[in-house]
């Protein structure tokens, strides 16, 4: 099974509306860069951000172990990208260095994943996922997939279309 790279927006969103916890259940080896520990749980935790504090706790129990990249010829090539914040080039190079799926919501990143050959999903992977192993309700799913809207997170009408018609 290839390991599961964890880009901010997934953990801080399932973090948010309290899901995080269920990606226990997922079989995977599943990490996050120290460069990602930093933005998610050091500087969730200044600003006070209640998600910032179940994401240190998933790491300290071991269930999201903490990794970096080291290929630092791979991780030039990629900053080559402006666009491409630097939280995401980690995220990529990890996920490359372990053949494993990198998970995150930024479009150009996911634009690089395919460019550079690296498997990636979303939240909404996770969050679908989650509904299919019957770690969450269709209904659970959908008051999920509400609620972080309402925090914030973005999608398209088309999206958001496509995702209702995957919880059939």
């Amino acid at each position: 099974m290839k390991p599961l790279v964890f880009d901010a927006t997934p953990l801080i969103y399932l973090g948010k509306i309290k899901i995080l916890d269920k990606v226990a259940h997922f079989p995977e080896d599943k990490y996050i860069t120290k460069s990602i520990f930093r933005e998610v749980v050091e500087r969730g935790k200044e600003i006070g951000e209640p998600e910032a504090f179940m994401i240190e706790k998933i790491i300290e129990a071991g269930i999201i172990k903490i990794k970096n990249p080291h290929n630092k010829k791979y991780i030039h090539h990629l900053t080559d990208n402006p666009k491409i914040h630097p939280g995401d080039v980690d995220t990529l190079a990890l996920a490359s260095e372990l053949d494993g799926i990198a998970l995150l919501d930024d479009e150009e990143a996911r634009g690089m994943a395919q460019m550079e050959g690296i498997g990636h999903h979303g939240t909404i992977y996770l969050l679908l996922r989650m509904m299919k192993m019957k770690l969450i309700t269709r209904k659970k799913t959908l008051e999920s997939l509400n609620e972080m809207i309402h925090h914030g997170w973005r999608c398209s009408t088309e999206l958001y279309a496509e995702i209702l018609m995957a919880m059939k």
